[in-house]
């Protein structure tokens, strides 16, 4: 749900969080839909995956839901995606309550789409993302138990079973079957 007053970053920024999380997009405050049970399976994982993937190579962080302030100068937007990755570097860019957000693009998005999640506002995120400097955007989709890998100026490529999600340039090494993924979400 939108906001009918439009704000400024700023204004959104000083406002108490919510749960789910909400997002600012040009000028308006939209809610992230409440996560179901393979959503709240899922997310949690693929941050473990990630998470014990950097144990052994240390090139960055990740977290869950952090948000990301970034975009063209004056019309930055807000983000909170399921799981984040930043490397050292980017994480290094200082920004207004530094703890609190990732003042640019993360190198990794990961959205775990939600059964009442509105298509035309989820596109225009993945647009935003990959136009404004996110390096790499997993979409995982319970329902049908595939994962969407984006990359700036490439054609999206869908994994399904029997393929492996691999973490390519963004964090090299990391691979893990898409079934060990969606083994974690009861039937």
């Amino acid at each position: 749900m939108a906001t009918t007053t439009k704000l400024t970053l700023d204004e959104f920024l000083a406002r108490p969080d919510t749960k789910p999380a909400s997002e600012y997009v040009c000028g308006e405050v939209h809610q992230k839909p409440m996560p179901d049970d393979d959503h709240s399976a899922l997310q949690p994982f693929i941050w473990l995956l990630i998470r014990q993937f950097l144990a052994r190579m240390p090139i960055g962080h990740v977290r869950t839901e952090w948000r990301c302030v970034f975009g063209p100068p004056g019309q930055e937007r807000a983000f909170v995606p399921d799981v984040v990755f930043a490397t050292h570097e980017r994480r290094a860019v200082r920004g207004r309550n530094r703890r609190k957000f990732l003042w640019t693009a993360p190198d990794l998005a990961v959205e775990v789409l939600s059964p009442d999640q509105p298509a035309d506002d989820f596109a225009d995120k993945l647009q935003f993302y990959l136009l404004h400097g996110v390096r790499l955007v997993w979409v995982v989709n319970p329902e049908t138990r595939t994962i969407r890998v984006y990359r700036p100026g490439e054609h999206s490529r869908l994994l399904q079973a029997g393929d492996t999600l691999e973490g390519g340039d963004v964090l090299p090494g990391f691979s893990v079957a898409v079934d060990d993924i969606f083994a974690e979400i009861e039937d």
